[in-house]
């Protein structure tokens, strides 16, 4: 009988310390649970940020080609203008040889 009692008492203390041992991991759990959802926010802030420098970078590149085509078109233009005018000045100059002006 008294082998009875201190296997119950025995088991009592494991039941005891295993109860303690949940509780302590439970009173854990909260901070735990904390420190993982900053980690998450920090990682979900880390890629937005570097997917908005991407878009970023993106949209500084088609602004300096879109510059830089509109530069070219507009120098295109000056040139076409300036070929036009020499194209008159040309037609001059040969009428004028032709019909003997100069």
């Amino acid at each position: 009988m008294k082998k009875n009692i201190e296997q119950v008492i025995e088991i009592e203390k494991q039941a005891q310390a295993m109860s303690e041992a949940a509780i302590r991991d439970a009173e854990k759990l909260p901070a735990q649970a904390q420190e993982e959802a900053q980690a998450l926010l920090e990682k979900a802030r880390s890629e937005a940020e570097q997917e908005a420098r991407r878009l970023l970078e993106n949209s500084r590149v088609e602004e300096e080609c879109a510059r830089i085509l509109s530069e070219a078109q507009e120098q295109a233009e000056q040139t076409k203008a300036l070929a036009g005018q020499h194209l008159e000045q040309a037609i001059s100059f040969v009428i004028d040889r032709v019909s003997g002006k100069k």
